[in-house]
């Protein structure tokens, strides 16, 4: 252990760290060297596609996968609502010498991250906010002490910025330099997040268009109508079509004295003009476009009735075609615009989004459709306006219109209020040989437990993380010919990167290697009255209770595709480590609940399980519900052999 840990720990302490382990924490010689190595950071937990190791100042808000070394400079432990229940988090800033950056702790057991201590927060994922990056450890992600001080920097860390003009943003910048004339501008008082606030607003623009604008925290600021200013390090949004550029905490104005040629401008009721849109060809775009004009002939046009955020609308949708190519396009407010098949059209201010991974042209409340009145010769094709026919496993939120094939596993009929009417929804579980989804139909299709069916038409959506089969009015259902039998009786295998891929789902089989124990394992105690687990006596919705003792490991397993994480309840702890309840509080009076939580990390790390249960997906990464674990052997020798027979095969 001196070898590997070098001059990370002295003789003394080392001796006192293994004495702890072996005498208070009564765990293996094994257990106990590879908790020290692990907390002094020479043995590290792998995790899919490995980790990087960041400065602060070079974080881009992109990392999956990232390590940073830091000192926390604030933190704050509070009470949030997630996924209907309380739940503690901590967060702050960290910094180094580079710079320093907000954090978010979300399972920070009873870890205080106190201001002046040092940190290593490892596979930690990244994301931008109102133009800052982020840093959060998540259900995968954990965190240690540094072992070392780390000197963190006054100076917040943002992200670099590209000088632009209006014309060219898309609505996705997170750092953007502008230098733009003020059309108009008014100071307002809005709520926002249920707190009042003030903002400066407006219009400015460039020669090559005009864009709104909000500043969130203006103090003092004024603008002057008609007058140039350089806005640094905004941070660009999408609304109904149309870019927005927003000022955050970090950003701020300067006045410029370069002379802007902009439109004049508009009034606060009208709309401010838009710059003419880049002319492309359909095969020229990416999904992304923000402002784009196509000379397009109509070769499928329906106008039809939507339901859009509880508000009924018309719009026109079909498929658009130049020489290059073809796209479908939806007008979202067509007015008295008729258009119609076979007929050539220019789509002005149009903006483009990737639906399914095809590009969708989308023509919104700036844009514009007019008659073309020339030819344009689209290569024959034929257009199959049909779902496509889909396997369950296959299923995944954004697929769009689709037919599936299954079983009705179950059917259950409730009465639901929704937006304050009264309505009935049949739902239960669909199946076929490659799964299982369930479903809701929002009429009666006259559904029968064990009746096989092919359902057209009908659209998925996420139900916390898993996606589901919704049959609407405009679904059909038939009876076919067909037996789906074969996962009526079980789960179905598969790996953590399938899974992700399709977003979730129900009676699912994961196999891998637990590679993590966190926080919050061991020796618990619960409210009697909703069973949450509590701490220090206290449950978020009880208050002060008199706990009941629980057993549990929060585990990380790894596949090889993916990681993901699960609660392991107290039967299957009980099995996988063959510490009983019992002996677990025995322990715990005798040497305190970190010894519980150490010797079951010693009993399951680096061990093949096999778990079943349902899978959600959320922005913390992919949760299973354990509903069974069970052990897997290894046969090592009859692996080596496979891996030397692969070496062998790869040298040859």
């Amino acid at each position: 252990m001196k070898r590997v840990l070098k001059d990370k720990i002295d003789d003394e302490t080392l001796r006192a760290e293994l004495t702890k382990y072996l005498n208070e924490y009564r765990v293996s010689p094994d257990a106990a060297k590879r908790g020290i190595l692990r907390k002094y950071g020479a043995m590290d937990i792998p995790f899919v596609g490995g980790t990087i190791v960041k400065k602060i100042s070079a974080l881009t808000g992109n990392e999956q996968n990232v390590d940073i070394v830091g000192k926390i400079m604030s933190s704050e432990r509070k009470l949030i609502s997630s996924r209907g229940t309380q739940k503690e988090i901590v967060s702050g800033t960290i910094g180094d010498e580079t710079g320093n950056v907000s954090f978010t702790v979300w399972e920070p057991g009873s870890t205080e991250f106190a201001p002046g201590e040092s940190y290593a927060f490892r596979n930690c994922y990244c994301k931008t906010w109102n133009g800052a990056v982020q840093v959060h450890v998540g259900n995968r992600g954990r965190f240690e002490p540094a072992g070392t001080d780390v000197e963190a920097s006054e100076e917040p860390v943002s992200l670099p910025s590209e000088s632009k003009k209006i014309g060219s943003l898309i609505g996705t910048e997170q750092s953007v330099d502008l230098t733009a004339k003020v059309l108009f501008a008014e100071r307002r008082r809005v709520n926002a997040r249920g707190e009042d606030k003030d903002i400066l607003s407006g219009t400015i623009g460039d020669e090559t268009g005009t864009v709104q604008f909000t500043v969130w925290n203006p103090g003092e600021t004024e603008l002057e109508q008609g007058s140039a200013y350089r806005f640094i390090g905004c941070y660009c949004k999408m609304w109904n079509g149309t870019v927005q550029v927003n000022l955050g905490d970090r950003s701020r104005i300067e006045p410029s004295d370069e002379a802007i040629d902009a439109a004049e401008a508009p009034a606060p009721q009208e709309r401010p003009p838009m710059a003419p849109g880049e002319r492309k060809k359909i095969s020229e775009l990416t999904g992304s476009e923000a402002n784009a004009d196509l000379s397009v002939k109509a070769l499928f046009v329906e106008r039809k009735n939507r339901n859009i955020r509880g508000v009924d609308r018309d719009i026109i949708s079909g498929i658009i075609g130049d020489e290059t190519g073809t796209a479908p396009f939806t007008v979202w407010e067509p007015g008295d615009l008729e258009m119609e098949k076979g007929a050539t059209y220019v789509f002005r201010g149009c903006y483009t989004r990737l639906w399914d991974s095809r590009v969708q042209v989308n023509v919104g409340n700036r844009g514009k459709v007019e008659p073309l009145g020339i030819q344009i010769d689209v290569p024959e094709r034929t257009f199959d306006l049909s779902p496509p026919e889909c396997k369950v496993k296959d299923i995944r939120e954004g697929i769009g219109s689709i037919t599936v094939k299954g079983i009705i596993s179950s059917v259950e009929e409730r009465d639901v209020v929704i937006k304050g009417e009264n309505r009935t929804v049949w739902s239960g579980i669909l199946a076929d040989d490659t799964g299982k989804i369930q479903y809701s139909a929002w009429k009666d299709f006259g559904l029968k437990e064990n009746e096989s069916v092919c359902i057209a038409n009908a659209y998925v959506r996420s139900w916390k993380g898993i996606p589901q089969l919704n049959m609407g009015e405009r679904c059909e259902v038939s009876r076919v010919d067909a037996d789906f039998g074969a996962v009526e009786s079980g789960s179905s295998m598969r790996t953590v990167g399938d899974i992700m891929k399709a977003g979730g789902g129900i009676d699912l089989e994961i196999e891998g290697m637990i590679v993590d124990v966190k926080a919050g394992s061991g020796l618990i105690k619960r409210c009697p009255q909703c069973r949450r687990s509590i701490l220090g006596g206290v449950c978020a919705m009880h208050g002060q209770v008199e706990g009941l003792s629980d057993l549990r490991i929060k585990a990380v397993i790894d596949d090889g595709t993916g990681a993901i994480g699960t609660v392991i309840g107290r039967e299957d702890t009980e099995k996988l480590t063959g510490m009983t309840l019992e002996e677990a509080e025995r322990m715990s009076a005798r040497l305190g609940e970190s010894a519980v939580a150490a010797e079951l990390a010693s009993k399951v790390l680096m061990r093949r399980v096999r778990v079943f249960g349902n899978v959600t997906i959320d922005d913390f990464g992919p949760s299973i519900i354990e509903r069974g674990v069970e052990a897997i052997g290894i046969d090592a020798k009859e692996e080596a052999r496979k891996l030397l027979k692969e070496v062998e095969a790869n040298l040859s």
